[in-house]
């Protein structure tokens, strides 16, 4: 599967392998590239204003069965790359591959740390899988709502969500509907998730509309 073809939650706080023969030479002054390289082991996260980013961690080899060598660890702590540097290559779960990751159990708590958002509210909405559905992947703080309004056709939107309360979603709206509806970009919109048939949909408040 190419990284741009997965779902938000397949690849968020995940450790990864990207295949990417082809690039292992340009990545050689950050990277120890190990022989018969196939690729890079990867922890991916999400970063205020950036997005979805990945912590390059090693060279890697994937052999026929299965098993992944992992290279010597980066030298460099944060190496990274941004989600649209990637978006292209195929990936698969380290999870289930077998390799020996114990070397990188610092990680995860150390991406949290230091890397990640200080507001707790943005870590729990990206931790919330209610709104994985309508995210945008490469920016998942994004989430599309849906605008409707008796006598108009609906329209999606992208919210940057910001913070919650009681089933009620906040966030600023970055792009109005075409019909207008008396909203505009840069506003503060309200919105809330309905479940449909085990389908969750993402509406906007109607009280915000004219």
């Amino acid at each position: 599967m190419y990284i741009d073809e997965a779902t938000f939650r397949q690849i968020f706080h995940k450790f990864i392998y990207i295949e990417c023969p082809n690039a292992l030479e340009g990545l050689s002054d950050t990277l120890e590239i190990i022989d018969g390289a196939t690729g890079v082991l990867a922890y991916c996260f999400c970063e205020d204003l950036v997005g979805t980013s990945f912590n390059l961690l090693a060279s890697a080899k994937k052999a026929e069965d299965g098993k992944l060598k992992v290279g010597p660890r980066c030298s460099e702590r944060y190496a990274r790359v941004r989600f649209n540097d990637v978006k292209d290559y195929e990936f698969e779960p380290v999870s289930e591959l077998d390799a020996d990751l114990s070397e990188f159990d610092d990680v995860p708590d150390d991406i949290r740390d230091n890397l990640e958002s200080a507001d707790k509210k943005m870590t729990m909405l990206r931790e919330l899988e209610m709104l994985d559905g309508g995210r945008n992947i490469e920016l998942p703080d994004f989430v599309s709502v849906t605008v409707g309004k008796k006598g108009f056709l609906p329209e999606v939107v992208w919210v940057r969500t910001t913070d919650f309360g009681d089933n009620e979603f906040y966030g600023t709206l970055h792009n109005p509907p075409k019909q207008g509806f008396g909203l505009e970009a840069g506003q503060r919109v309200r919105y809330r998730a309905y479940d449909n048939e085990g389908e969750i949909m993402l509406i906007l408040d109607s009280s915000m509309l004219n």
